[in-house]
């Protein structure tokens, strides 16, 4: 009776990993156009690229909750980089990955 409890145990504890697993987890970049009369940059996260900070929320706001972005943005800045150059865009964009239940990563360099 009880190798059968435990094979029980096991076969529920697995098939809660199939069925539920990890959130998955994102690569998110800054990247500079050249070619442009005046610096733009394009957020990409994965291979799908955002022209500004609001279409970048609309993604991360549908992504599943759990989920991780992680953001290694340097420590270079050039001028005018979207949510770098501005300390309370930067904590707006925090809050609201917060409130969508996203780990933001923040990979810190220098």
């Amino acid at each position: 009776m009880k190798v059968s409890q435990h094979i029980f145990c096991v076969l529920v504890i697995l098939a809660f990993v199939v069925m539920y697993p990890p959130p998955p987890k994102y690569q998110m970049e800054l990247v500079r156009i050249f070619g442009t009369d005046s610096p733009e940059f394009v957020f990409v996260v994965g291979k799908i690229g955002f022209k500004s900070v609001a279409s970048l929320k609309e993604f991360v706001g549908s992504l599943p909750a759990g989920s991780t972005i992680e953001w290694a943005p340097g420590c270079v800045r050039m001028g005018g980089e979207p949510l770098l150059s501005s300390e309370q865009e930067m904590e707006d964009f925090k809050a609201f990955c917060a409130e969508k239940n996203i780990n933001l990563i923040l990979v810190r360099s220098g």
